[in-house]
């Protein structure tokens, strides 16, 4: 499922590359700027047993408000950041994730952005595991 999802995410960054170097220097640059976005990320226990749940969520907003239907990865560290899921966010801009570390783990929220919202990630949280 990483590896699928590793392959969706990096096709949808090719895609978007093909399209901008085909629409032209003229095109390149937005009539208005993109709308700046923050992206908060909280964990519901910082200390589990190994194989236990623990729930990593954050909040998608612009201009104070939630961004509803926006697509956010859940990234976690593994020598360098590798997304390993992607969610929806709710009507008011919320979304989660269940993780069930066997070890240490960290990980961070990213919103790739849009032609209206600007990217952003989050800050990292870590989920100590204890045995």
């Amino acid at each position: 499922m990483l590896k699928s999802l590793i392959r969706s995410v990096s096709g949808v960054v090719v895609a978007a590359a093909a399209v901008l170097a085909l629409a032209g220097p003229a095109s390149a640059a937005p009539a208005h700027p993109r709308v700046h976005t923050t992206l908060s990320i909280v964990e519901s226990r910082n200390v589990i047993k190994a194989g236990h749940k623990d729930v990593i969520g954050g909040r998608l907003v612009a201009d104070r408000h939630g961004l509803a239907h926006k697509i956010v990865l859940l990234d976690r560290w593994y020598g360098r950041w590798v997304p390993v899921r992607a969610g929806l966010t709710g009507p008011k801009g919320w979304v989660s994730f269940g993780v069930w570390p066997r070890v240490t783990a960290r990980y961070m929220l990213v919103y790739l952005g849009s032609r209206t919202y600007a990217p952003t990630h989050s800050g990292v949280v870590t989920v100590k595991v204890i045995r």
